[in-house]
């Protein structure tokens, strides 16, 4: 018996949660929305069913159907499936669901550790941080949202910092990052040959004022390609233009509307737009200046651009986190520095990593909570951020959020 096809291409995903239904296409980031009821709810139904591979009878009384119409012409406009005439089902089109399989998750590092073999979980690390001291101009709250001195803290040791770096190092450690006022630090330049030595590219944080008290010791000194100043400034920030002409990023940091607006009418030189990156900082009482210009709308869901391996990566691991430890001026060690510690720098590289994947969620934090379990874009949205941590809410979307 001949029949017709309905078939969603692999590169495709079909997201069903409650009355609601997305269409996913990978290869061009096209995306449809709809309302599930009737005869479209049984197809979308019979498609997830992993025996059917993704592909379905369409009966002639569904083909004559204004909403299953409707539902198969939209599918095919942004090129999510096809439709076939008059096949055997011993020859219907299939498709692979694309699912995802993971090969070295936690069970398998576990395994690895009970064999006494698992030291290749080292190459997850690919980024560390290290507070080295703290700063007058610093704050002891912005450091939890962005990289930021502490303005009361202790400093780490120069040694300590060098040989935890050579624990961790592996093919994928990438760079590292110095955070505090360098040139207070005692031993720096000791620091600074001790990074040398390691091949990897590292960025400084440093408050623009504490730049500034330095400026003149800075340029004398010979600053390799892989060191790069990222010069930390809020608002306030006075003689900004005089250092728009140096090969430095800067990182801005608001807490308001009117504060962002005054200051680029001050400093919106075409050469600062070029380098600068604009951080919103929560306060605990500009939620709306947040909702303006941080939380994600529908518009913006409908114009994400995802390969189906970055739609696996969401599903798995935060990439914010992941891959990524920072060390506190009083050596303790976090996958995060909101969640509770790993350790210090004096425990072993090895362990601290294995002890993230195992005990502890910071690097596995994904969008697997309410509300966004219950949300068809759930696996669309970036990976939760230190933002929702410190707002105290799972998600920072304007289609889901209670105040």
């Amino acid at each position: 018996m001949e029949n017709n096809w309905f078939t969603l291409h692999s590169h495709t995903f079909l997201w069903v949660k409650g009355k609601d239904g997305l269409i996913y296409n990978t290869s061009n980031h096209s995306s449809y929305s709809f309302k599930i009821f009737g005869k479209v709810e049984k197809l979308c139904n019979d498609l997830l069913a992993l025996e059917n591979l993704y592909s379905v009878c369409i009966s002639k009384e569904d083909l004559v159907d204004d909403d299953v119409k409707e539902w198969i012409r939209s599918i095919i406009g942004i090129h999510g499936g096809f439709l076939t005439h008059g096949i055997g089902a011993e020859k219907k089109p299939i498709s692979l669901k694309p699912i995802l399989k993971i090969q070295d998750g936690v069970d398998y590092y576990s395994w690895k550790h009970q064999l006494g073999a698992g030291g290749e979980i080292i190459q997850n690390l690919h980024q560390l941080t290290f507070y080295i001291n703290c700063s007058e101009y610093g704050n002891d709250e912005y450091y939890q949202q962005t990289f930021f001195p502490l303005q009361k803290c202790e400093s780490l040791d120069t040694k300590k910092i060098l040989t935890f770096i050579r624990c961790c190092r592996n093919p994928y450690l990438r760079h590292i990052n110095i955070v505090g006022n360098l040139f207070s630090f005692p031993e720096y330049h000791k620091l600074l040959e001790g990074l040398s030595k390691f091949s990897v590219s590292c960025t400084i944080y440093i408050i623009f004022q504490d730049f500034l008290q330095n400026l003149k010791q800075i340029n004398l000194m010979q600053w390799p390609d892989y060191i790069q100043f990222n010069i930390l400034l809020d608002s306030t920030a006075e003689q900004l233009i005089p250092l728009l002409n140096t090969q430095l990023q800067i990182s801005t940091l608001f807490t308001s509307q009117s504060d962002y607006l005054s200051f680029y009418e001050k400093f919106g030189d075409e050469r600062f737009y070029c380098n600068a990156r604009v951080i919103p900082i929560y306060n605990g009482k500009n939620i709306d200046f947040f909702e303006s210009n941080v939380f994600i709308d529908q518009e913006e869901l409908d114009n994400i651009a995802l390969s189906k391996r970055e739609i696996f990566i969401h599903q798995t691991l935060n990439l914010h986190d992941f891959g990524k430890l920072t060390i506190m001026p009083d050596s303790k060690v976090y996958a995060n520095v909101n969640d509770e510690s790993l350790g210090t720098i004096d425990d072993s590289a090895y362990l601290l990593v294995y002890r993230e994947f195992t005990e502890r969620q910071s690097w596995l934090r994904i969008r697997n909570q309410h509300p966004c379990i219950d949300c068809v874009y759930q696996w669309l949205c970036p990976s939760p951020s230190n933002y929702e941590i410190v707002i105290g809410k799972p998600n920072l979307c304007k289609l889901f959020f209670n105040r």
